[in-house]
């Protein structure tokens, strides 16, 4: 175990996170305050944005001691520009990427992704940094040898070029983290299921999922995913930096998996609404999509890129097995019914 000097040296390390201002990144960024560190360089593309963090962190009750955090504004994608903008760090919590695509075409989706990962890790190789902590996905994981059996962190893909967009995005950024590690950077990989949790009004994160599921629509399917909370995943990552047998690992993060009747229904109670009634199937799905992409050509709905296969996977029933980091290190997560209830009564109090 640490001990104490090695926990007060830990604290007083330079820290620096991307994607500091999306949902993760500032729950993040709130958790290393709160467990005492005092050098945090936010990485941000517009530092205009940071105004989302520092939000999350004052909602988070979590008081910024003066001088604990900095903004660096940067590309992302240069480890040149990294290397001149930030020599000297520790510790890096990489949580930048693009989770829908929007305007981008998928594979631009996931050039912009794989070269972030790339651009991390050789900007850590450079500056020999000490630990790179990277957020993957279970979108980057395969399927399990049998359907009885839940998917595990050794579960690799078998056809890659079959999954979604961001599911290739996370699976070929993975692969730049391990070249790193190859070539001697201590590296710690997270595969967070759907992460549920307070984010920015309008975003296209996961926080997207919770004016859907708290509204009392009657519709469910029989498909089911895996969740956990925000929270849980920022407190995991700060776990994990101090864990020398984490080092080289990699951790699906889950609190469990739940069917989309359950998740819906969940959040229309927290809501006092009426539960879902209505089963669909696939037709259905594939109606919704085509009347979704209408809305959006006539101008009518925001295209926040959701594809054929992200909304297919609704029909999906896969189990994900997050135990990994409570064998190994005790780590408990926050039941899903007290997260959505939380989540969900946040944003009807927003609303």
């Amino acid at each position: 175990m640490p001990t104490h000097s090695d926990n007060a040296d830990m604290l007083t390390r330079r820290i620096a996170v991307t994607g500091a201002t999306g949902m993760l990144g500032s729950h993040l960024v709130a958790e290393l305050i709160r467990t005492g560190h005092t050098d945090i360089t936010l990485v941000v593309r517009d530092a205009g944005r940071t105004a989302l963090t520092m939000s999350a962190i004052e909602r988070l009750g979590v008081t910024v001691p003066d001088g604990v955090l900095r903004t660096v504004e940067t590309q992302l994608t240069d480890p040149a520009v990294l290397t001149d903008a930030l020599p000297d760090i520790d510790t890096v919590f990489n949580c930048a990427a693009r989770i829908m695509s929007g305007s981008m075409m998928p594979a631009q989706l996931i050039d912009n992704n794989v070269a972030i990962a790339r651009s991390v890790t050789e900007w850590c190789l450079r500056c020999k940094v000490r630990k790179l902590i990277h957020v993957s996905s279970i979108s980057a994981l395969g399927e399990p040898p049998s359907p009885e059996q839940p998917v595990t962190e050794e579960c690799e893909p078998a056809h890659i070029e079959t999954h979604a967009a961001y599911g290739r995005s996370k699976y070929y950024s993975e692969r730049e983290i391990w070249r790193g590690a190859s070539a001697g950077l201590e590296v710690v990989v997270v595969s967070p299921g759907v992460i549920l949790g307070e984010g920015a009004k309008g975003g296209n994160n996961s926080a997207a999922l919770i004016p859907a599921i708290s509204c009392g629509q009657p519709f469910y399917t029989l498909g089911l995913m895996s969740y956990v909370d925000v929270r849980d995943v920022a407190r995991a990552m700060v776990m994990l930096d101090s864990r020398p047998e984490a080092i080289g690992q990699k951790f699906i993060l889950s609190a469990g998996d739940l069917s989309y009747k359950e998740l819906i229904g969940m959040g229309a109670h927290a809501a006092h609404r009426p539960a879902p009634f209505i089963r669909i199937g696939r037709t259905a799905v594939n109606a919704a999509y085509a009347g979704m992409r209408l809305l959006i050509a006539l101008r009518l709905m925001k295209d926040r890129g959701v594809t054929r296969e992200n909304l297919g996977s609704v029909l999906r029933t896969v189990h994900y097995d997050g135990s990994k980091i409570t064998r190994m290190f005790g780590f408990r997560y926050t039941p899903l019914t007290e997260t959505v209830t939380r989540v969900v009564q946040a944003y009807r109090r927003r609303t």
